[in-house]
């Protein structure tokens, strides 16, 4: 008799273990680890479908996640702190759940946190994805700030610089770190870094000096991104506007673009540049040509007469 019921007991077992893991929906088990639920499903279930060999179901499940927008973000942010299994499939379900939080946006403040420590993650694709999920959800948090800076000395830099774009003035304590990126041997590197110090504004004006050395980069994207962010800064008229000038003569259209069109946000403070962005008006790009004159408008407000 009491084999017999061990017997019933190991099946029964058998059953109910059968029944908790092999269940699409994952809700037993879910009820059983204490997880959250979105859409009467637990997070076992989304990470199952975040990693489903079947590329539409990956893709549903990432739209369904995204559309819930604060809804969803609880569990999201489970599937980020996913180490579970420690391999690749781990790693793809934490650096598509910072996307998706990236992609809600906003709405996804409460998991600054999680994104915080996620940039400590062992894998750079996930610190990576989360640095640029920071920028998207949280530009006004100065704590997103700091632990974004001590990434601009790291292999994740680039990240780190174009994350912190998006925080404009708020971003003025990583202005020393930024500046020097400026003489990174990755050009990749210096032009995000350059765009990101003309992002803060005014703020940065301690980066005038390297931004006006990088006008004679290499890299015409360096060169480009260093002229327009010397316009957003805005300051040393005195220095910048004669070097402007100079670069309005850069090989590159797209350099040249950007110095008229920093000139123009000098104003009135550039009209020892009227003839030289005037002569633009013959250049043989229409984005120069069309900078130039909106930019004299803006150095001569007079012309508009």
């Amino acid at each position: 008799m009491r084999k017999r019921w061990h017997i019933f007991l190991a099946g029964a077992l058998l059953i109910f273990v059968g029944i908790v893991y092999f269940d699409p929906t994952r809700v037993l088990i879910g009820l059983l680890r204490g997880e959250g639920f979105y859409r009467g499903r637990p997070t076992a279930y989304w990470a199952k479908t975040l990693e489903d060999e079947n590329p539409s179901i990956q893709e549903k499940t990432f739209q369904a996640l995204v559309e819930g927008k604060k809804d969803a973000v609880p569990v999201v942010v489970a599937l980020l702190q996913n180490h579970q299994k420690m391999d690749w499939r781990d790693v793809e379900v934490r650096w598509k759940a910072a996307t998706i939080l990236g992609r809600i946006g906003p709405d996804a403040e409460p998991a600054v946190s999680a994104l915080i420590d996620a940039l400590k993650d062992t894998d750079s694709h996930v610190r990576r994805v989360a640095a640029a999920s920071l920028g998207a959800i949280a530009p006004h948090r100065v704590d997103a700030v700091e632990a974004l800076i001590p990434l601009l000395k790291t292999g994740d830099r680039v990240a780190a610089a174009e994350a912190l774009a998006h925080f404009g003035p708020r971003a003025s304590p990583a202005v020393p770190a930024l500046i020097q990126l400026m003489g990174d041997s990755d050009e990749d590197v210096r032009w995000n870094a350059a765009d990101s110090l003309g992002q803060i504004g005014p703020e940065a004006r301690d980066a005038v000096p390297r931004l006006l050395a990088a006008l004679k980069d290499e890299s015409a994207e360096v060169r480009e991104h260093s002229a327009e962010s010397l316009g957003q800064i805005g300051a040393e008229p005195d220095s910048v506007v004669p070097a402007l000038v100079a670069t309005l003569k850069d090989e590159n259209a797209k350099v040249r673009r950007d110095a008229a069109r920093s000139l123009g946000q000098f104003g009135p403070r550039a009209r020892t540049a009227l003839s030289a962005v005037q002569a633009l008006s013959k250049d043989t790009s229409d984005s120069v040509r069309e900078a130039a004159a909106k930019s004299l408008l803006q150095i001569d407000p007079s012309l508009r007469k």
